[in-house]
């Protein structure tokens, strides 16, 4: 995903495009979204693993990511998917597909609820009448920022075109309005730079205030990507749904 932010200097390094192993997520939202003969709408695709895992079972898989460098690895990926490079706060397809997911936990990059609700319009807009979603994030209950690598003990991840990262954040927050200040650092190969961004973590109540506001409803909520975990401080807040109408 490619979040809101300040650059530190210069332009963007290439290392900074972080690419994700397949995790619960993946899982999750792909037994949700497999539906053979389907359709489905996935927002932040990323480099397009999962799009592509779901293209492969015979769903007509349209995948959505802002970043042109993980839209790029994407392409390369497979052909059989729908590749856009499009902000998912205003892309219009004329198309409405059987589910519609956010991968892993790219809702809470955005940062305002103008934001928001406009991810969430794109999703009442292109969902069918009996149409599906699922999205989730991490719980602010939780305080996941406190977890995120420190400079002593930095992340292990890699970048879209496979260099190795070591990854640490200094933050601040959250503020009133649940919004986390980051300064990201990445080292690769002898090369550093930093940048700074926000993530955003909300409540279910404001989750749920938020749907209702553009016409979806949740139909279920869980705590965890097992789809098990009801804790209201668990790791992650995790709804599914559709159209409250």
């Amino acid at each position: 995903m490619q979040l809101n932010r300040t650059e530190t200097k210069g332009n963007t390094c290439s290392f900074t495009s972080l690419d994700k192993d397949w995790g619960a997520d993946d899982d999750y939202l792909f037994n949700f979204a497999c539906t053979p003969g389907g359709s489905v709408l996935q927002i932040a695709c990323g480099t397009g693993a999962l799009s592509n895992a779901l293209s492969r079972q015979g769903v007509d898989t349209v995948g959505v990511d802002r970043n042109p460098k993980k839209i790029a690895q994407a392409v390369k990926r497979s052909e059989t998917v729908t590749w856009l490079e499009a902000d998912a706060r205003t892309v219009h397809l004329n198309q409405k597909f059987d589910r519609i997911i956010i991968t892993g936990n790219a809702f809470q990059a955005f940062a305002t609820n103008t934001d928001q609700i406009l991810v969430l319009q794109t999703i009442a807009a292109h969902l069918k009448p009996n149409g599906k979603f699922a999205f989730g994030m991490e719980n602010p209950k939780a305080r996941p920022w406190e977890k995120w690598g420190q400079k002593g003990k930095p992340l292990l991840v890699r970048s879209v075109e496979g260099q190795r990262v070591s990854l640490w954040q200094d933050t601040a927050g959250p503020d009133k309005n649940g919004l986390v200040s980051m300064q990201t650092h990445y080292n690769s190969d002898g090369q550093h730079y930093s940048r700074n961004n926000m993530r955003r973590f909300v409540h279910r109540d404001h989750i749920r205030d938020l749907l209702e506001a553009v016409g979806l409803r949740a139909t279920a909520s869980y705590g965890d990507w097992s789809a098990l975990n009801l804790n209201d401080a668990a790791p992650f807040i995790i709804v599914s749904g559709g159209l409250s109408t």
